[in-house]
């Protein structure tokens, strides 16, 4: 196997350890809680600190990679995650293990970021397709298999899951050294949007903050802390006006099809979010269930993916993105509808049926949502039309779970018990869904539809992708 096979091989040991993350870590905040002691507030914050840092880091990192090496920037987030899964998995202290969560977040911005940025890099223009069909697999295969691993893990010990890490970064990082050649963007801008990223960090971290702590602070602090941060971010708003190389360009959302696609994914993937932080915690918690019998139940909500990706692509040939999407959509609000309906004597059949629709909903929506973003794009704007819509899908796990679990510390508050409280916060992510539907089969549209030359409105080519996306274009 020569050096590319082996830069795919090292590139994707990253990629899987940072997708499994994303579902082991939520079945294991059961164990974790009555471990180190951690309050309701602490417990989420191990999820909401992840992502929040990612979600603000990442485009930022691919960046640093165009201008000081990509594999340089990439082996430098291998290094973080390690050290994050060390502080994490050997924290006995729940404040602790946020910051090993903070840590392992910005590790994981450059992981994300720059992992198809190597792969890309190596593979001659007619391999690209192949290798990207294999990074993608990966991605996938982790979200689905990472409940029964982390079920079999968290039989042995929670910290497993953390310092499992260590030897396949090891690895990862040795073979990235070895075989994957450095590469820089000279075409890129040397600027880097300090200002920008100062203020998107300062808004989304007290919105966080407010939602999080609604229930535990009292009611002027937390209002205090909302209007600061929607200030910030407003601020934000108008940096990204005046910057040469903005973080978000907003111009992107006046393109209907864009908007709509970037739309489904905040809802999908923030009502994503929520169900793998409550569901695992209701099983555990509240039906008694083990962590493996717990990860073997949620596997219906990500093994879908990996059966219906395969024909999405005829599919969309076929019914088009929109009507694709929209379906999805409705199957996605259909399952959550049925977990508003859950109790603490509720027979798995029907949560069963809850999970389902939505793993069919994920399955329907989340590979044609990139393809109808990329579509309404010309070529020039490939790039960054990915990377903004990877960090919505970023942001939307941010906002959306902290949300829901403000709503869900009121139910609890209120007496509704466990149960009740998850059932009642899943209305976010119904509302979510069907928003999403709405905005999908209002604004996503065909090439055709767009009466635009397919050639510049298809789905980019691998060769775009290339020289133009590549180290912007990751998935959470």
């Amino acid at each position: 196997m020569n050096g590319k096979w082996w830069t795919l091989v090292g590139a994707c040991f990253g990629l899987f350890l940072l997708m499994l993350d994303s579902t082991v870590v939520s079945l294991a905040l059961p164990r974790i809680r009555h471990d180190v002691g951690a309050s309701p507030e602490q417990l989420q914050w191990m999820m909401n600190a992840y992502l929040l840092t990612i979600a603000v880091l990442a485009v930022t990192a691919g960046r640093l990679g165009d201008m000081f090496g990509r594999r340089r920037l990439f082996l430098i987030g291998m290094a973080g995650f390690a050290i994050g899964s060390v502080v994490s998995g050997l924290a006995g202290d729940p404040d602790v293990l946020i910051g090993g969560r903070i840590l392992q977040g910005a590790g994981a911005a450059p992981v994300l970021a720059l992992s198809l940025a190597l792969v890309c890099n190596v593979f001659p223009e007619a391999e690209v397709p192949k290798a990207l069909g294999i990074w993608a697999a990966v991605s996938s295969s982790a979200l689905a298999i990472g409940p029964l691993i982390g079920g079999i893990l968290l039989e042995i010990d929670w910290r497993v899951i953390f310092l499992m890490n260590l030897p396949l970064i090891a690895a990862g990082m040795v073979i990235v050294h070895r075989f994957a050649p450095e590469s820089t963007d000279p075409g890129s801008t040397r600027e880097i949007d300090w200002p920008g990223l100062a203020a998107l960090s300062l808004g989304l971290t007290l919105v966080v903050l407010a939602l999080v702590q609604s229930e535990a602070w009292s009611t002027p602090l937390v209002v205090a802390l909302a209007v600061i941060g929607l200030v910030s971010l407003g601020a934000f708003w108008l940096v990204e006006h005046r910057v040469r190389a903005p973080i978000v360009e907003f111009g992107l959302f006046r393109n209907g099809p864009y908007f709509g696609a970037s739309a489904a994914a905040f809802c999908l993937v923030g009502a994503w979010w929520a169900v793998i932080y409550f569901q695992p915690q209701y099983l555990q918690d509240v039906r008694g269930h083990s962590p493996l019998v717990c990860g073997i139940e949620v596997l219906p909500i990500t093994v879908p993916m990996i059966f219906l990706s395969p024909f999405t692509g005829r599919l969309i040939a076929k019914c088009g993105a929109r009507a694709l999407m929209t379906v999805g959509m409705v199957f996605g609000t259909a399952g959550m509808l049925v977990l508003t309906q859950i109790d603490a004597t509720t027979s798995y059949a029907f949560i069963l049926l809850g999970y389902l629709l939505f793993g069919i909903a994920l399955g329907l929506v989340y590979a044609p949502m990139s393809t109808a973003a990329m579509a309404a794009m010309p070529k020039e704007k490939v790039g960054i039309a990915a990377g903004v819509l990877s960090m919505v899908r970023l942001l939307a796990g941010t906002i959306a779970l902290a949300a829901t679990g403000a709503i869900f510390h009121s139910l609890l508050g209120s007496g509704k018990g466990f149960a009740g409280s998850v059932a009642g916060s899943t209305w976010l992510s119904v509302g979510l869904c069907a928003l999403g539907a709405i905005l999908t089969w209002g604004f996503v549209r065909s090439p055709a539809e767009e009466g635009s030359d397919p050639a510049v409105a298809g789905e980019p080519a691998p060769v775009d992708l290339q020289h133009h996306a590549h180290h912007r274009r990751f998935h959470l």
